[in-house]
């Protein structure tokens, strides 16, 4: 993205969530493709067993298998997971899982981690949803510090302290393609644990939800937690976005207006799913565009790096709304 006429920042990488969610996978396919074609620097998936978005069973794709698909199919664009729920699969198996994406994507793996929080669907699911979310977040501290065990040794011992795992001698063979190893994201808001985290052992940062302002005041968290500002400076600081772009703002403001109408109650939200979908609504950039643009420049001036914009009509693009996005974004 070049600069604003006012000399902000507004370098940005700009990522695509890809459409999962009641779509056929050749749909997802073809949004990827898309979005190598127009110069996105990212896709993206989610890791769901059901929708959190409307019906949950509306059906979804499973992202690591997806991701194989997406990897094979593209040639440029880098791949990730926003993100990977630490509790669904063992360490060791998703370390060997990212090893082989990121081989088959000759090197282009961004894998995003996190503690997990929607507890319907470990309920429905068989998984345990640890409480407090402290004891999540260690076992995905735990989790991190495995994966880069495995991918960085030739063999790696370790003994569970939050996780009930014990590794004797284990190996990730063959390697991941990326020197040290694929980069690992940490998605997530909490100040005291997720952000301490993230100073401690991440490449970059997720979130979503906030305006420029609530970023700036968790960026200020995370370097109050980094040792050092060289290692601030090493973290990638990202943030998902829903985004409505149209030719007009009213024709924009009438497809946000819609989307709530489909998938938010009239009398608001009631469940953590649909607290979190009227707060991506709440931020979201809406109208041409250029005013996109510039709303996404406040991001940037906030010490956002990199956006994941979720586009609820990239599937269908009968307007063309990652074309009209692209022409501004991604020059």
């Amino acid at each position: 993205m070049s600069a604003d006429e006012s000399g902000s920042a507004t370098d940005l990488d700009v990522g695509l969530i890809l459409p999962q969610y009641g779509t056929d996978i050749g749909t997802v396919r073809e949004t990827a493709l898309e979005a190598e074609s127009l110069g996105y620097d990212a896709v993206w998936l989610e890791d769901h067993f059901q929708s959190w978005i409307g019906d949950p069973r509306r059906g979804v794709h499973e992202p690591w298998t997806t991701l194989s698909a997406i990897a094979e199919a593209t040639a440029q664009v880098r791949l990730g997971t926003l993100v990977t729920s630490q509790s669904y699969r063992h360490p060791a198996l998703l370390a060997k899982m990212a090893a082989q994406v990121d081989r088959i994507s000759d090197g282009r793996l961004e894998l995003g981690l996190g503690g997990g929080w929607y507890a319907e669907e470990y309920d429905r699911f068989g998984y345990e949803f640890r409480e407090p979310p402290a004891e999540r977040l260690r076992r995905l501290a735990e989790t991190v510090t495995i994966l880069q065990g495995l991918w960085t040794n030739e063999t790696y011992s370790h003994e569970g302290e939050h996780l009930e795992i014990d590794l004797d001698e284990a190996f990730c063979e063959p390697q991941p393609v990326q020197d040290p190893h694929p980069p690992i994201w940490i998605g997530g808001g909490g100040e005291s644990f997720t952000l301490r985290y993230t100073a401690a052992l991440a490449d970059g940062w997720n979130y979503g939800t906030l305006d420029p302002e609530g970023f700036a005041a968790k960026l200020a968290v995370l370097r109050e937690h980094c040792e050092s500002e060289a290692r601030y400076d090493e973290i990638r600081k990202s943030a998902e976005l829903f985004v409505f772009a149209a030719e007009t703002t009213e024709a924009a403001e009438d497809k946000r207006e819609a989307f709530r109408r489909e998938f938010l109650p009239d009398d608001g939200p009631s469940e953590p799913r649909e607290f979190f979908l009227a707060g991506y609504l709440e931020t979201a950039p809406t109208g041409t565009p250029a005013e996109i643009r510039d709303r996404l420049a406040d991001y940037a001036d906030a010490g956002i790096e990199e956006v994941m914009l979720a586009v609820p009509d990239a599937a269908a693009d009968g307007d063309g709304s990652l074309r009209l996005l692209a022409d501004e974004l991604t020059g």
